[in-house]
């Protein structure tokens, strides 16, 4: 070849695919192309010789397999037979991919031109000196410019091609048609490109994955030790060989996601911990309609969110402009659920001197774990949970069978069965039997049973409102039933149970009572008085008064119902009460804890958060008598009857019992013109009167008795005049608001 170092051709522009040394590394030795030395450094800026382009043109060809390494034979005077290069020339030549200079020399040593390569190229993809004119090297490179075969390759005629510039001239012929073909060349490699894909999880990170597989949003490939976990949640151009073997990946940009190990999941945000980081958590604002890659799908993150749990995986890829583009989540592994029973607890994970213990919510030592806590671990947050929530009550059944225990009535309560302990505990081969009094351990989500407390550990008393009484049929174990008095009672920290009881006690209802189980009947010990607490309560000071509140303190508000069976309790918090005065008679228990702060509470009717609120919408009347109407509350429509004062457009409290109401009381209008209307409050005649979190917001029709229900940002947005409604204008909330 005869060349003209004088003669420059333009710089190509950059192209996007395969443009790091890394990526382009990974792809020509997965393919045998191109090779680093022994430590697997690819020399980049070191400059390939004319025999070495030969190798690496062969190489990348169909004709890969032509060469024959034992034949020693050159077709050129300057080219020994024994020459390392000699089967890789003598193959190209045979190929048509190279020719030597006029004078019979191949001169394999010197340096490859920029135009010597790309004709190589060119020839490798099938095209021949017909192909581009007797004016060399113009035609080759113009042929090679439009096929963006020199993309992201800085060259000019005669200059030295470095190990960098070959390789992005390989990638990019690989990606390119073959001549008379509809295949690229990377399928002589019975390998394909798959563009556009993103790398959800890898079995790293995806418990339902193996070790050896990632999924993408093409499907699920196999990898080797050589896969780059950085890659999953990244998006890009992927090459698989047969059809499900993962080869290599270009990432978009050359950029890579940020990881994140989820540690619990808000309505409108996500908290997570950085990935190897658990000390500093960060709060991700997701948009519902944020793309969520999982299990090669692509969702929505409205839709997964509820099954995002701790420890989970997460990807989360950026755009330019700092918003979140999309993320991929795969389920991470978290052991457990584990019963405490020795010392010896943290043998059961995989933990070190780094690893952190968390105790209900709680930073705390090892040496604070008990005997019955459950504990879950997660590696990726290197983190033990432990829970230390019990339920003692009655074994009444397990759901379908003994021998199959999924699920067990305690009580009047079905939990699920979590984790082998408590099946154990709970199947016909465990030691507790149907009617016999447990203790069960709750899991994470406070629902769930993962464990039985040993006998020796059951503490079968609790506080609680008694809200009914009467006579059921309750289990034996042999499966037969019979007849007992029963009592229903709410615990302080809002679950509600059915207890058999030896004797009638309606007396109790309505009323706080400690209650012990024994020999698997209730004993209903004499009513509680009232707690003297009172004072202006206070949430930044945790106190009442001058009594000192635990951070993590339990709070019930109850009402006693005169007007049907249904009863009325709301968990609550000190949030919720802070601001408030407490009045002598509306504590009606307190518990206190080691320190002497109140820990547990049961408030009679202070929040009023246990009503309903809504808006008479429709009246039936007979004659000129008021003999039913409907409510209208949360969307929702329900019928009342055998009240007189019923009027349409009347905003009331009312007890909901199904879809019925049984009574129903008008609120009180708060006077004065509303001067400021928030999420949070509406300001008038100068005072901010708080608005409940489940304000119910009403627009009169205009010429109309009709009301329809609009939301609360369309109020506050809209051109309205505002009428607010309450049940107590001094500690209640803002519960129903009528715009004009």
């Amino acid at each position: 070849m005869v060349v003209s170092a004088t003669l420059i051709m333009p710089v190509s522009a950059a192209n996007e695919k395969w443009q790091t040394d890394s990526e382009m590394a990974t792809l020509l030795s997965a393919l045998n192309i191109m090779v680093g030395d022994d430590d697997s450094n690819f020399h980049f800026d070191d400059n390939v010789t004319r025999a070495e382009m030969a190798k690496i043109a062969v190489a990348s060809s169909s004709y890969k397999d032509t060469v024959a390494i034992g034949l020693q034979f050159s077709p050129f005077s300057d080219v020994k037979g024994s020459f390392w290069g000699a089967p890789y020339i003598r193959a190209a030549v045979s190929a048509g991919i190279v020719d030597g200079f006029i004078d019979g020399t191949y001169r394999p040593n010197e340096t490859v031109s920029y135009e010597q390569a790309v004709t190589m190229m060119l020839r490798v993809l099938g095209y021949t000196d017909s192909d581009f004119g007797a004016s060399y090297p113009y035609g080759q490179l113009g042929t090679a410019n439009s096929l963006k075969l020199t993309d992201g390759i800085n060259g000019t005629i005669g200059a030295p091609m470095t190990r960098r510039d070959v390789a992005k001239l390989v990638c990019n012929a690989l990606d390119t048609r073959v001549k008379s073909t509809g295949q690229d060349l990377i399928a002589t490699h019975n390998c394909q490109f798959v563009e556009d894909v993103t790398i959800i999880a890898s079995g790293l990170d995806d418990a339902t994955l193996g070790k050896d597989e990632i999924s993408t949003s093409a499907g699920k490939y196999r990898i080797d030790d050589s896969f780059d976990d950085g890659y999953v949640g990244s998006k890009g151009d992927m090459v698989v060989k047969d059809g499900k073997y993962y080869v290599a990946f270009s990432s978009e940009s050359g950029l890579m996601t940020d990881k994140y190990i989820v540690y619990s999941t808000l309505n409108d945000a996500i908290l997570c911990y950085p990935d190897g980081n658990n000390t500093t958590i960060k709060q991700f604002k997701l948009s519902d309609s944020t793309t969520c890659y999982k299990d090669s799908v692509a969702y929505t993150y409205g839709s997964l969110r509820s099954q995002m749990e701790m420890g989970d995986v997460l990807r989360i890829r950026y755009r330019d402009n700092g918003e979140v583009d999309y993320i991929s989540y795969s389920e991470g592994t978290l052991t457990g659920p584990v019963k405490v029973t020795s010392l010896s607890w943290l043998d059961n994970f995989n933990s070190n001197s780094q690893t952190k213990i968390v105790r209900d919510g709680k930073q705390v030592d090892k040496s604070a774990i008990q005997t019955n806590d459950i504990l879950y671990y997660s590696d990726a947050l290197n983190m033990v949970m432990a829970y230390t929530q019990k339920i003692t009550g009655v074994y009444e059944d397990a759901i379908p069978s003994k021998e199959l225990p999924k699920s067990i009535v305690v009580s009047g309560v079905t939990y699920e069965v979590e984790g082998v302990d408590a099946f154990n505990d709970l199947s016909s081969s465990g030691s507790v039997a149907i009617g016999d009094t447990v203790t069960l351990l709750l899991g994470r989500d406070g629902e769930k049973v993962a464990g039985v407390a040993t006998l020796n550990d059951m503490s079968g008393t609790i506080t609680g409102y008694v809200t009914g009484s009467g006579k059921k049929s309750f289990k034996n174990s042999d499966g037969t039933t019979y007849q007992s008095y029963y009592v229903d009672v709410v615990a302080v920290d809002g679950t509600a149970y059915t207890y058999p009881t030896s004797t009638d006690k309606s007396n109790s209802v309505n009323k706080v009572c400690k209650i012990t189980i024994k020999d698997g009947k209730a004993q209903v010990g004499s009513s509680i008085s009232a707690t003297s607490v009172s004072g202006a309560v206070s949430y930044s000071d945790l106190l009442i008064g001058n009594n000192r509140v635990s951070s993590d303190v339990t709070i019930l508000d109850v009402a006693k119902n005169v007007y049907s069976d249904v009863p009325l309790y709301t968990k609550t918090y000190m949030q919720r009460l802070d601001g408030m005065t407490l009045k002598d008679g509306q504590v009606l228990y307190t518990q206190k804890n080691s320190n002497g702060e109140i820990s547990e509470m049961i408030l009679q009717n202070v929040t009023g958060d246990m009503y309903s609120y809504g808006i008479i919408t429709a009246v039936t009347k007979q004659g000129t008598s008021v003999v039913g109407a409907t409510i209208e509350s949360s969307g929702n429509g329900y019928a009342i009857s055998g009240m007189s004062n019923l009027s349409v457009g009347l905003p009331v409290k009312f007890i909901k019992n199904g879809m019925s109401a049984d009574y129903a009381q008008s609120l009180d209008k708060i006077s004065g013109g509303v001067d400021t209307l928030t999420t949070g409050y509406a300001e008038i005649g100068g005072k901010k009167y708080l608005l409940s979190p489940t304000v119910e917001v009403f627009q009169k029709e205009k010429l109309s008795t009709k009301y329809m229900r609009i939301s609360l940002t369309d109020a506050i947005n809209g051109d309205y005049s505002y009428a607010c409604y309450t049940d107590d204008a001094e500690t209640g909330r803002v519960r129903v608001i009528i715009v004009n």
